[in-house]
């Protein structure tokens, strides 16, 4: 008898974990193909936000992994390569992967998706605004359009210093 039950646990975790992997290469391929939009970025040595323009391009490798990589400018005065790439472990359902955009060098991002939000917790290469931690949110309801935004605790308060977002196109 407790062959069978191992037997009959084992088929249900490959299905249950199955399963996962294939909602979550159903999510990541929301971000497949041309991205463009915008929105402020609070830059650390300004007083008030920057409005900016971006255009990225969704990327996946396999059915765990994907990439935005793109540019983001203002005013013809800054332009930044900005970029996510982030892997899904099947078998937690957690990502993992590195951002790229930011002044310090690339961060660590690591978290889950809760329905249509990735939430990331973000470890910068070194202390911004009060720590090196953030809070990265990245929704996407599936409607061509997407939002990414940063939000660090300054003096105690949670303060959304990025706020992007896209359409497909």
């Amino acid at each position: 008898m407790k062959p069978m039950l191992v037997t009959t646990l084992a088929v249900i975790a490959t299905a249950v974990a199955g399963g996962a992997l294939a909602q979550g290469a159903s999510y990541l391929g929301r971000y497949d193909g041309g991205w463009s939009g915008g929105g402020s970025v609070k830059v650390e040595q300004l007083p008030t936000a920057t409005n900016v323009n971006c255009d990225v391009e969704g990327t996946r490798s396999g059915e765990t992994a994907f990439a935005l990589q793109g540019t983001c400018r203002s005013m013809l005065i800054m332009s930044r390569e900005i970029g996510a790439k982030l892997k899904i472990d099947p078998a937690s359902g957690r990502y993992s992967g590195t951002y790229t955009g930011s002044a310090s060098g690339p961060a660590k991002l690591v978290g889950s998706r809760r329905g249509d939000t990735l939430d990331l917790q973000v470890t910068w290469g070194r202390v911004i605004y009060d720590d090196n931690k953030a809070r990265m949110l990245i929704r996407n309801t599936g409607n061509d359009t997407f939002r990414m935004q940063v939000i660090e605790k300054i003096e105690g308060a949670d303060v959304t210093v990025s706020d992007l977002s896209f359409q497909r196109g």
